[in-house]
């Protein structure tokens, strides 16, 4: 099934009078990711989850504000680019990596449940489990040419389902708290879009939701939800994160001290804590010497929690009440 691509074009901006929050957030580890991207808070675990993508490294952690220790890293064959857990944690974890979905054990091991790209050129992004236990991860072309990423949904009854295409770079996925509204991130044109969402989480009703000038902005880039039903929103090559209102509206900015901030979520110890994933990719090496946190996890106190996370469920899907 292909969506037709949102047809309004609203370019969301501050509201003139409200005061707009200003956090700061702190590196919190020591090593430096070349791609970190897919920052998870799994509450049930008590663990904080990253990736380095071309790395293909999986960290777990534990997290307490800016105390990180890692528990566990998987190092992997490939570019890991997504992932989610499996509804019961001691089965795993369904990851997104190359052209394929993967079921990956506590102890390591993998093994593939779907390929979604044929072509080589074309590589698995960012990604996540919808309320329903079926996981979504988009695509995008090694070199990024325009409209040839697509969007899928992987469930253990209905298989691979395309739900659409003409993606460029495919990015941040989340549902609204009421489950009724699907927000999606193409980085290309700088876009953050939001869907109406049915009962057993199918889509339709395209809708710009925000625009970023990409040349004077910085891109959007992965999100996630809060326990109000806010956006906040990495901004590749912008030095923030952004918070939005369900309305539209920029609430809150989070400066990073490095360009290319790429994904967070809410968690850690406190349960208020916005973990940030930044990158040195495509940073020149006169911007890395005079950013030395580029590639660090960042994090900052933002007294919201966040959203739960969705698991993937492998044996059956939820119903429409989530029971």
């Amino acid at each position: 099934m292909r969506l037709d691509q949102p047809r309004a074009v609203e370019i969301t901006r501050e509201k003139k009078g409200r005061s707009v929050e200003k956090f700061v957030a702190e590196p919190c580890t020591t090593d430096r990711y070349f791609l970190g991207e897919c920052c998870r808070w799994d509450e049930v675990r008590g663990e904080l989850y990253w990736v380095d993508v071309h790395e293909g490294h999986f960290f777990r952690a534990t997290a307490d504000h800016t105390t990180i220790d890692v528990v566990h890293r998987y190092d992997l064959e490939g570019n890991v680019s997504a992932l989610a857990p499996l509804v019961d944690r001691n089965d795993g974890w369904i990851v997104a990596m190359n052209q394929s979905l993967y079921l990956l054990s506590e102890s390591g091991q993998l093994r593939e449940v779907a390929q979604l790209e044929e072509d080589a050129v074309m590589l698995l992004n960012d990604g996540a489990a919808d309320p329903w236990g079926s996981f979504w991860v988009g695509s995008l072309a090694a070199d990024e040419e325009p409209n040839r990423g697509s969007v899928y949904r992987f469930g253990p009854s209905s298989g691979v389902q395309r739900m659409f295409g003409g993606a460029t770079v495919s990015n941040g996925i989340g549902w609204s708290l009421d489950r009724t509204t699907l927000y999606y991130v193409d980085s290309g044109p700088g876009t953050i879009t939001s869907y109406d969402v049915g009962g057993h989480g199918e889509i339709s009703g395209p809708r710009l939701f925000a625009h970023f000038d990409t040349a004077t902005e910085g891109t959007p880039d992965g999100l996630c939800i809060d326990s109000e039903g806010f956006l906040w929103v990495a901004v590749w090559g912008g030095y923030e994160v952004r918070r939005y209102a369900p309305t539209g509206e920029l609430v809150a900015r989070v400066s990073v001290s490095t360009a290319q901030p790429s994904c967070c979520a809410i968690g850690g110890a406190n349960g208020t804590t916005l973990y940030i994933t930044t990158a040195q990719e495509d940073l020149p090496a006169s911007k890395l010497d005079n950013e030395p946190e580029a590639g660090r996890l960042f994090a900052v106190n933002v007294d919201v929690k966040g959203r739960p996370l969705d698991p993937y469920r492998p044996f059956q899907q939820l119903s429409a009440d989530g029971a």
